[in-house]
């Protein structure tokens, strides 16, 4: 198998689409001896900027994911039942309409940014713990897949620099400077009493173990 059909497998494993974390972590069970070279992080890399540069097998999707050349993301939407491919373009339409909702909703419930305690819904942004591309319909309009945050903490998370433990301990990217940490005011292990966990614990373990920057 080359290096090409085994990021392909690796994205078919995940809905057709993949970060840096889940190659690195991924690509081993299909190509053995990935690692076994001090430049293999390096080689993927390549090989994926490559096929995109040419048109082929892979397209970037947004920042740090990839996918399949013919993914389309808006085929990602199920229909209720889960069962079927739904009409493409109405149900972009619509969820981009429930997802305006979804945001008054959950600033409704929730009210204030767990870190800063900012409650103007001006300031605040609904961020979603299992990402939108990696999300089916039903997840991506699930309350229970949003946190609130004020825009600096929406960011770390949305860059996936910060993450959760379910006892609301909070993980830090070693990628985030300790420079940047002090200035932010954050810290591993800090406990964020305000944060919500309760139904959000499997969105949680996807971020962490799919997406977070450890």
């Amino acid at each position: 198998m080359t290096k090409v059909e085994a990021i392909i497998k690796v994205m078919q494993d995940n809905w057709g689409i993949a970060n840096w974390k889940i190659l690195y972590n991924e690509l081993e069970k299909y190509y053995p001896e990935i690692k076994k070279s001090n430049e293999w992080q390096a080689w993927i890399r390549w090989v994926l900027y490559r096929e995109i540069k040419n048109w082929k097998n892979f397209k970037k999707i947004d920042e740090w994911i990839f996918s399949l050349f013919d993914y389309d993301e808006n085929n990602l939407l199920l229909d209720e039942d889960g069962s079927d491919i739904v009409t493409q373009w109405k149900s972009f339409i619509k969820t981009r309409i429930k997802q305006s909702q979804l945001r008054t909703k959950i600033i409704r419930d929730l009210k204030i940014c767990p870190f800063t305690q900012i409650n103007d819904d001006r300031l605040l942004i609904a961020s979603h713990i299992k990402p939108w591309a990696f999300s089916n319909n039903r997840e991506r309009l699930d309350l229970n897949n949003v946190f609130i945050f004020s825009p600096l903490f929406d960011k770390l998370f949305d860059r996936w620099l910060i993450s959760f433990w379910e006892n609301k301990s909070l993980l830090v990217s070693r990628w985030l400077s300790e420079y940047n940490r002090k200035r932010i005011g954050i810290f591993e292990w800090q406990i964020i009493n305000l944060l919500p966990i309760n139904w959000r614990e499997n969105y949680l373990h996807f971020h962490r173990e799919k997406v977070f920057l450890d």
